[in-house]
């Protein structure tokens, strides 16, 4: 059965994502900060670091739409030039719950990525996944990110 849309209201329970999130993986840092839903959007910045030198950027947005609620996002290399030359990557809400949402790409046949989601299991503590897409090949890669504590 294929996935369905959440309606636009559903962009409130991205609530969780809002702060700095911090996590390594294979000897890189990856940091994510997100601000939370408002008037229809909630955004975030990635960056990885690795050996004291960013290797990517990455620019989110995910709005609340006429009849669901879709991320948008680019990933860039150090120089701003971005990795994708059509566009950025759309996903699709499709699993919303109070810790949890799923995104998937809807589009046929889909490109660059088939999902995204984050799943918060404590106060300070998420994780997040990405199933990539290499022609018909899918490669899931997870990251767990620690809160950063501020001020």
């Amino acid at each position: 059965m294929a996935p369905t849309a959440l309606p636009p209201d559903a962009l409130d329970k991205l609530a969780f994502l809002a702060g700095h999130w911090r996590g390594e993986l294979d000897g890189a840092v990856i940091e994510e900060m997100w601000l939370p839903p408002s008037a229809g959007v909630a955004q975030a910045t990635v960056r990885l670091v690795r050996a004291g030198k960013v290797e990517t950027i990455e620019l989110i947005v995910v709005a609340a739409e006429r009849d669901r609620v879709v991320m948008r996002y680019n990933h860039f290399r150090p120089d701003y030039s971005t990795w994708e030359d059509d566009g950025p990557i759309a996903l699709t809400l499709t699993s919303a719950s109070d810790g949890e949402v799923v995104f998937e790409n809807l589009e046929a046949p889909p490109r660059h990525a088939a999902e995204m989601g984050y799943r918060q299991s404590g106060p300070a503590d998420m994780t997040s996944w990405v199933v990539g897409l290499d022609g018909e090949a899918r490669t899931r890669h997870s990251f767990d990110f620690q809160r950063v504590r501020t001020g």
